[in-house]
């Protein structure tokens, strides 16, 4: 009889250890090739990366921490600076991932995290794009010295530009299917060929319409207030180079 209440008190000091509280999320998976190496916890803010923990992996490959999350926020797990992936997580979740620890990028898969999940299809649909992006710089570059390679570079740009067109449109059916989820900003910076899909002036719009829908749900939120900075500026500039550009004409007509 005292080993059952025995094996019942480890059991349940067992399930308290193990229990997420309820102001955090957890997250924890298994990497390959990620035995005994350290992931980086950062925050994405509007003024960069700001770095939280350090998290040992064991000797398995495997993973584990809880973080207390004060507000809805973006977070970066990182294995090196050029490899990362975005999570937005949300209270009580327990998120689990795994991949690569030496591509964690374009390997990895999540569950649990419905915003992370999302971010997850983005990503992989923006491999695509930069995969069909290389092959067509790659066959530029192969063919420079053909005969005909100015007609073969129009044809190629072609290629380019319907690749970029088809891109935004992927951006822009996302962002009205997940309107006022924080995963918004993720894709309204998305860029193509090192450029912003959306440019802040061409398509101040666009950025306006995610703000509103943002503004509803996280009025106070860094990211939001962020968002709007961003807009308020870009359209000081556009009256000040409204304004500006009579000034020139008539000093040029001088």
């Amino acid at each position: 009889m005292r080993k059952i209440i025995g094996l019942i008190v480890l059991i349940f000091l067992f399930a308290g250890c193990n229990k997420i509280d309820k102001d955090s999320f957890r997250v924890s998976g298994q990497l390959d090739r990620g035995e005994s190496k350290q992931l980086y916890f950062l925050e994405m803010t509007g003024q960069g990366l700001i770095p939280l923990d350090t998290v040992a992996i064991n000797e398995k490959g495997e993973f584990k921490f809880d973080y207390k999350l004060k507000e809805p926020a973006i977070f970066v797990l990182m294995g090196n600076p050029n490899d990362y992936i975005t999570l937005i997580p949300q209270k009580k979740e327990d998120i689990i991932i795994s991949g690569s620890f030496n591509s964690l990028s374009s390997t990895y898969t999540i569950k649990n995290s419905k915003e992370s999940e999302l971010l997850h299809e983005l990503n992989q649909q923006y491999i695509k794009t930069n995969t069909i992006l290389a092959e067509i710089k790659q066959t530029l570059y192969e063919n420079k010295y053909a005969s005909n390679f100015d007609e073969f570079k129009l044809e190629l740009l072609d290629q380019y530009n319907m690749l970029e067109i088809h891109q935004k449109e992927i951006i822009r059916k996302f962002l009205e299917d997940n309107k006022g989820s924080l995963t918004c900003i993720i894709a309204l910076y998305r860029s193509f060929d090192n450029h912003y899909l959306f440019n802040l002036n061409k398509d101040i719009n666009v950025y306006e319409e995610v703000y509103a829908e943002l503004q509803k749900k996280y009025p106070n939120n860094k990211h939001t207030i962020g968002l709007k900075n961003l807009i308020d500026d870009a359209k000081a500039k556009i009256i000040q180079d409204s304004i500006s550009a009579p000034n020139k004409e008539l000093v040029n007509k001088k």
